[in-house]
């Protein structure tokens, strides 16, 4: 859509966002001071209803945008969006800042982004499987048991209790792992996981274990992360004027975003194909999503994602300055962040 019309429903949206009421024709002849007389714009507000971008709630009332006319209007400011250079630090945030800890720094991003927007923030971690490992220990907690920690880049750290195919002694167990650190540091389980397995009659009882080990380390199921920030002004937000409404809308996405890997799962798939800042407008494929705006922008080269979700009638230029913004700061912060092993994968 282009000219006239889609000026006129860019000017619907943004004063609807601005007001939250029904716009009239008259509003937008004196709101922005159109050459176009009313009759005019009934016209064209008529034809952007009949098109689905615009309804009334009541005959005698002004238009709302349809999800169709706020994803018009969200595409059309993401393609305005500045991508120029920001200011080195966001408000508040230090010049030096010391090594972070990953869950409290994404959680500290989220409150950010809920902040400067006034809707939901929220910050997925890199996927595990993609961030290269510092250092691995191994300790036996019982028969043909043992526990396993691991610490990769950013500070994070897991550990699994693996079951061994035989019970190493002491000694077995110290080779073993020796092995596991001159095999794992330095790489990413994705690494491991793409390898081809030598045969296993060519090595000892502890090679062996550490074989099974890598296997199973490298078998493991991908995990995400996720950090939601910022429910008090979201819920008031929400609340103005249709609080039973809300209420549904916001416990269905409540669970939605309780369960970590399906949100991460559903917001990897939004995101198939794009890049950069993406924005998605009452998605139908995805129910609890369908009433909601998501905004995402990638950090750390694509290895995670942060953004903001918010109603669809949200501020977007300023969802979309915020999330581009906080985006690229956390990427710089956290690669300058990501040490040198001097090990290739």
């Amino acid at each position: 859509m282009r000219g006239r019309r889609a000026l006129l429903l860019i000017e619907v949206v943004d004063r609807y966002i601005r007001t939250r009421h029904p716009v009239s024709s008259q509003e937008l002849v004196r709101e922005y001071r159109h050459r176009f007389s009313s009759a005019t714009v009934r016209n064209e507000l008529l034809a952007l209803e009949r098109e689905r971008y615009l309804y009334k709630p009541h005959p005698s009332s002004g238009r709302i945008p349809t999800r169709s006319g706020f994803r018009f209007f969200a595409e059309w400011l993401l393609a305005l969006a500045d991508l120029g250079e920001r200011p080195t630090c966001l408000p508040a945030e230090p010049h030096e800042p010391a090594s972070p800890e990953l869950p409290g720094l994404l959680r500290r991003t989220a409150l950010l982004l809920a902040a400067m927007t006034g809707q939901l923030g929220f910050a997925v971690a890199p996927p595990r499987e993609r961030l290269r490992l510092l250092d691995f220990a191994m300790r036996r907690v019982g028969p043909s048991m043992v526990l396993t920690v691991t610490l990769s880049e950013l500070g994070m750290v897991e550990s699994r209790v693996l079951a061994l195919d035989v019970d190493l002694g002491p000694e077995e167990l110290a080779e073993a792992e020796a092995l596991l650190v001159h095999q794992l540091k330095g790489r990413t389980l994705a690494d491991l996981a793409g390898r081809s397995w030598p045969a296993e009659g060519w090595h000892s009882r502890a090679h062996l274990c550490a074989l099974g080990i890598l296997r199973q380390l490298a078998e493991q199921e991908p995990e995400r992360y996720l950090y939601v920030e910022g429910w008090p002004q979201f819920l008031a937000e929400l609340s103005v004027g249709a609080p039973d409404w809300a209420l549904g809308q916001v416990r269905a996405l409540l669970r939605f975003l309780d369960d970590e890997r399906a949100f991460a799962a559903a917001l990897s798939e939004l995101r198939r194909g794009r890049e950069g800042l993406a924005v998605h407008v009452g998605d139908a494929s995805i129910p609890e999503l369908s009433e909601f705006s998501v905004v995402s922008a990638p950090y750390l080269a694509g290895g995670g994602v942060l953004g903001v979700i918010g109603p669809l009638w949200m501020d977007y230029a300023r969802a979309f300055s915020a999330t581009r913004y906080v985006a690229g700061r956390l990427g710089g912060l956290l690669a300058r962040e990501r040490p040198e092993t001097g090990v290739k994968p």
